[in-house]
């Protein structure tokens, strides 16, 4: 009540924001084929003994199947790496993307900065692509995940610790990617979509 008192009297102190961007946010993020832009973000699930656990995954920006993840307390650069070399066997088994083909995009965190990541994805055909700084919006279809996959899995789920957490990721994976139908791909679940594309 004295909120909305000092607001309608015009006493209440304006926040400045300097961060963030005014520009509109108009690039596709979506692809047409498999395996010509991956995405990647991090997140995290608070387990219900007070302990965060950090969950990394790599999804194909055609298909938006969760193709590789990672969890555990801390995520390093070198997490990240293990995760797109996973991401790598997955979809290309023992050899290697065609070059210029295959986009990494992910924000500008720490983990995915790292010099040595940045030369190992060069090194395995990747171009590196990262989001404007302080711009989420520009990893949309990665937040739209982290939301699902919290909404429809975590939330409904055992959390007693990151053990137990652990423990049910794999099978949350497997769902979403094999009985999950999405509205963008034509009521499709993500490894029905994918088999469409490949075999188009």
């Amino acid at each position: 009540m004295v909120h909305r008192h000092m607001k309608e009297e015009g006493l209440l102190i304006k926040r400045f924001r300097s961060r963030g961007s005014n520009r509109a946010h108009t690039g596709k993020i979506s692809v047409e084929q498999p395996n010509i832009r991956w995405a990647s973000d991090i997140t995290s699930i608070k387990c219900w003994n007070g302990q965060k656990l950090r969950v990394a995954f790599v999804m194909d920006c055609c298909d938006r199947s969760i193709i590789s993840w990672k969890a555990g307390l801390t995520m390093q650069a070198c997490d990240i790496e293990l995760l797109v070399q996973e991401a790598i066997f997955q979809r290309f088994a023992d050899e290697l993307p065609p070059k210029h083909q295959l986009q990494f995009l992910h924000d500008n965190g720490p983990e995915y900065i790292e010099k040595n990541l940045q030369k190992r994805l060069k090194e395995w055909n990747i171009n590196d692509c990262h989001t404007p700084t302080y711009s989420p919006q520009s990893n949309g279809m990665c937040e739209a995940l982290n939301g699902t996959f919290k909404r429809d899995y975590v939330f409904e789920s055992c959390l007693d610790d990151p053990k137990k957490v652990l423990s049910q990721i794999q099978d949350w994976v497997d769902d979403y990617n094999n009985f999950a139908p999405h509205s963008a791909l034509k009521m499709k679940t993500p490894k029905e979509y994918f088999i469409f594309k490949i075999a188009a």
